[in-house]
């Protein structure tokens, strides 16, 4: 071959590699570009949230300038949405509008179905994370509806929520309402979802809800550095159903009657606080591990097994500790850390927990029940079933 024509054809090559590199690039700058709601910030502007997620390519991200928006969003492409700081302190708030619509069904596992109303529906969005940052879903003044009510829905879609607020899905005083802050539901595509240093409260049923829609885990979640509080009246901070496979950590969980209540049969629920609730954590299904949580001035009971099985073969209930569990105005300590419900139980899953101020350490541990654990200010280290 000719030197020439070789180095030649060499050349050409070369030269539409780099054309199609920097086609990709400014495609790439193109497909990222970013959308405006309000008039804080120049660029490509919008006077709706909604409007700008229309428009908005895939990969893209919605900027939202400080204020109140009256909309019920749904997201159906990939996107960022993220509201832009202030200095003066104000927030991207994002509230119902009087006029809004039952938008969704929930999946609460088992085949069980429920229309709802969804503040914002993240809708089974595939090729990319949804990502939600620095914003907040309030629904203050809702209506009474006889169907639930959600703060968030991520419906078989991936991403992260980081530093959101999901506050008053409950229409207070109304016990009508179902309220959730945000419920994360796991499908076909077996979504990753993180919640991280958010804000949940002011709900009238779960925090936050977590399910899948098959018996096998078909949802990764992540929580974690979240803080949710709620009255006693609640149902629970953290409800994990089935389906899901979650790693929780670093979490405070305040009131509710189940701070945590656990379906799931995998995962891992560590080094979390849970303050005040009637239980801390209801372990209904054998599987998630339970490790280095504190939980303090429960009503009733620390840890309860409330399972189906009659033994606990798979959870690690290592490392915790449970303190000053007692029912209020009690002269004395009446309360229990862990209630083992007479299910047979190893030491070797059950272990080296630290139990404080209770009347019993262990309740209703089966016969021959041992385990390394540290006791002070405790009247009944094991009591056994009879």
């Amino acid at each position: 071959m000719n030197t020439f024509t070789a180095t030649s054809a060499h050349t050409a090559t070369l030269r539409l590699a780099i054309a199609a590199v920097a086609m990709a690039l400014g495609a790439s700058h193109l497909h990222a570009a970013t959308y405006i709601v309000g008039s804080c910030k120049s660029g490509n502007r919008f006077s709706t949230i909604q409007s700008a997620l229309d428009a908005a390519s895939a990969g893209s991200t919605v900027e939202v300038c400080p204020g109140q928006y009256l909309e019920q969003l749904t997201i159906t492409k990939p996107v960022t949405l993220q509201g832009i700081s202030a200095n003066n302190g104000a927030l991207v708030q994002i509230l119902l509008p009087a006029s809004y619509a039952t938008n969704v069904t929930l999946n609460e596992g088992s085949g069980v179905e429920t229309p709802a109303v969804a503040q914002v529906h993240v809708d089974k969005v595939s090729g990319g994370p949804v990502n939600l940052e620095n914003l907040e879903v309030n629904g203050a003044g809702v209506g009474k509806n006889a169907n639930y009510f959600v703060g968030i829905f991520y419906e078989d879609s991936s991403g992260t929520m980081n530093e959101v607020v999901a506050a008053s899905q409950n229409d207070n005083p109304s016990p009508e309402v179902f309220g959730f802050g945000m419920w994360i539901q796991g499908g076909s595509s077996n979504p990753t979802v993180t919640v991280q240093n958010s804000s949940i409260r002011d709900f009238s049923i779960v925090g936050i809800y977590a399910v899948g829609t098959q018996n096998e885990p078909s949802l990764n979640l992540t929580l974690s550095g979240n803080n949710i509080s709620s009255p006693v009246t609640t149902f629970s901070g953290i409800e994990l159903r089935q389906g899901a496979n979650p790693t929780i950590s670093g979490n405070v969980v305040s009131g509710s009657y189940a701070g945590m209540f656990v379906e799931s049969t995998a995962g891992s629920i560590v080094g979390n606080t849970i303050l005040g609730s009637d239980y801390g954590i209801l372990l209904e299904a054998d599987g998630t591990s339970l490790k280095s949580n504190r939980i303090y001035n429960a009503v009733y009971t620390g840890i309860l097994l409330a399972l189906l099985s009659p033994s606990l073969k798979v959870s690690q209930i290592e490392g915790n500790t449970l303190a000053s569990i007692n029912l209020p105005g009690s002269s004395f300590v009446t309360g229990e850390g862990i209630n083992l419900n007479c299910k047979a139980v190893s030491s070797s899953n059950v272990n080296s927990n630290t139990l404080i101020d209770l009347q019993y350490g262990y309740r209703q541990a089966p016969q021959g029940f041992g385990a390394n654990n540290s006791y002070a200010g405790v009247f009944e280290q094991v009591a056994v079933c009879q």
